[in-house]
């Protein structure tokens, strides 16, 4: 009878576990060297960064008619007579599949302009328009010289009129342009995807001519920018004897500003889907004509604005969150049209810090203003502290919101009756937000997202605090969803300090109007004892809020 075998493991097996024995030797034997090695050398910027007639820096550039046009930007080592781009309807798939006979529209590139750069050699940009496109549809395109191309790209025109969109805002990104800024961008797309533009307020780079910190900006977006539109202004830093030599063969926008040569495509105005977006160069302050020029330029299009919704961007702040900063210029010349005409966002860089204000007279509630929201952000790793406030306080508004050390990009969601704002920090997380609700009169209110903090206390306005009983007092408050339900209560006002109990006399409901305000005239009841101490409290599903104490006098 056969004895039963030992089980043996196989050489396979034991040369497996021979190897893994030898893997973890090398990796304890080489890791300490190699941490004490000589690190190796950089690479070289000239090299990293160096055309060749593969396409890159591909960004989408907004035309006056976005809704049948649309513009794109590259750079490659390519000719005048072979730059050119391919465009059609996007297809279910490509690759195997190959676009129909005639579906395929080529155009020639309509501008091929080369800059010198700082790394010895010269970087060429081309533009391209495509034209005849139809409203709110989505194309396939592709850029280079007929042998070299860029992958195939997805982007959608605007609609012909208004509809819903999603667009991004960023600060400053200046420093930090290949470490610390790629997350913030890709942070933001991720969170909005389906964004229609980008809107860049100035110092994109910190060296207006370097082709090494282009060529990091370009990066840091990457696939992003060839499928949104960018509407970038040029800050101080885009600025350095004159405006950088990459700016206009770069961002090619539209030439519809005042006119001045200095301003071309600096200054510059397009209209989508029901936004009304403004450019304007803040580099000029010193330059009285200039100045003045873009003054009248800018009433001029406030004044005839058929648009529900104005944006305004511009890189030196209205008022400013960092330092002894100061821009008279801009304040005393803009702010007075864009309070006069309504223009609800002023998107603002330069201080490397954030804040969110209005003017004090704009001032409605504790929550809510019914004025322009001006914004100042940052978007890279260069940081600011901040001044208190005092720019703004000092100049008739209020600061409501501010970040220093921080990071940040902006979430802006348009629809037919509001604008929803969000500002978030680099890792994701909240930092700030507010909604705009206009009606169609044009009225406006702007009300701090609500917390469980700022949807209780004293917020209810009363036109006086001494009374008779049966006298009428005007009540107004802010915040509420339109149409929602309000109970309206007269009640003693230890009540009200103990918080709860006994709601008092109810006087009746009301709903809120479509810009969220109740406004109510309540009679003092008869019941209402001499020299007693009363408030209206408003309770409803999202709000509970007091008035002023009012004294009931005979």
């Amino acid at each position: 009878m056969n004895k039963p075998t030992k089980p043996r493991r196989s050489r396979q097996v034991k040369l497996a576990a021979a190897g893994t024995g030898l893997l973890l030797a090398g990796a304890l034997a080489f890791g300490p060297a190699a941490v004490g090695a000589a690190a190796p050398p950089a690479y070289p910027a000239a090299e990293a960064h160096k055309p060749t007639p593969i396409p890159d820096r591909l960004i989408l550039i907004p035309t006056t008619t976005p809704a049948t046009s649309q513009r794109v930007s590259w750079r490659a080592e390519a000719t005048a007579d072979t730059a050119q781009a391919e465009i059609l309807e996007a297809p279910r798939a490509l690759g195997d599949v190959k676009p129909a006979a005639g579906a395929v529209t080529t155009v020639r590139a309509l501008a091929s302009t080369p800059v010198n750069t700082t790394l010895g050699y010269a970087s060429t940009y081309h533009t391209a328009e495509f034209t005849g496109l139809k409203p709110g549809t989505r194309y396939t395109y592709r850029v280079g010289d007929g042998t070299n191309w860029s992958p195939w790209t997805d982007f959608t025109t605007a609609a012909d009129g208004f509809e819903p969109f999603s667009f991004i805002y960023y600060g400053d990104a200046q420093n930090y342009i290949d470490s610390a800024v790629p997350r913030v961008f890709r942070q933001a797309f991720g969170d909005r995807p389906q964004a229609k533009a980008i809107v860049n307020a100035g110092d994109l780079i910190d060296s207006a001519n370097s082709e090494e910190q282009w060529g990091q900006w370009f990066r840091a977006g990457g696939f992003i920018d060839g499928q949104v539109n960018n509407i970038s202004i040029p800050g101080n830093h885009e600025y350095s004897g004159g405006l950088s030599t990459f700016w206009r063969p770069q961002f090619p926008y539209p030439d519809n500003g005042p006119g001045n040569a200095e301003l071309k495509q600096t200054v510059y105005t397009l209209d989508y889907q029901g936004v009304r977006f403004i450019g304007l160069d803040t580099n000029h302050q010193s330059n009285a004509a200039l100045m003045a020029a873009q003054t009248t330029w800018l009433e001029g299009l406030l004044k005839d604005n058929p648009n529900k919704w104005t944006v305004v961007t511009f890189h030196h702040p209205v008022y400013s969150t960092t330092g002894t900063r100061n821009n008279p210029n801009v304040r005393d010349q803009w702010a007075p049209l864009l309070e006069k005409y309504g223009v609800d966002l002023v998107l603002q860089g330069h201080d490397h810090s954030y804040g969110r204000g209005n003017q004090v007279a704009a001032r409605r509630s504790a929550t809510v203003h019914n004025g322009v929201a001006y914004v100042v952000s940052v978007s890279g790793g260069k940081m600011y502290a901040l001044n208190g406030g005092e720019n703004w306080t000092g100049n008739g508004a209020e600061v409501r919101s501010t970040a220093q050390n921080a990071q940040l990009y902006q979430l802006i969601d348009v629809a037919k009756n509001t604008i929803t704002f969000e500002a978030r920090y680099a890792d994701g997380q909240h930092h700030d937000g507010f909604l705009i609700r206009k009606n169609a009169k044009g009225e406006r209110t702007v009300n701090d997202l609500r917390t469980a903090e700022n949807t209780v206390g004293e917020q209810v306005s009363v036109d006086k605090t001494t009374v008779r009983r049966l006298e009428t007092v005007k009540v107004s408050a802010y915040g509420y969803d339109p149409g929602e339900k309000v109970a309206v209560w007269w009640r003693e006002q230890d009540d009200d300090r103990r918080g709860g109990g006994r709601n008092g006399t109810l006087i009746g409901y009301e709903k809120a109007d479509e810009l969220g305000r109740v406004q109510e005239s309540v009679r003092v009841p008869a019941s209402a004892r001499k020299n007693g101490v009363y408030v209206v409290y408003l309770d409803s599903e999202h709000q509970k809020i007091t008035s002023p104490a009012v004294t009931v006098t005979k």
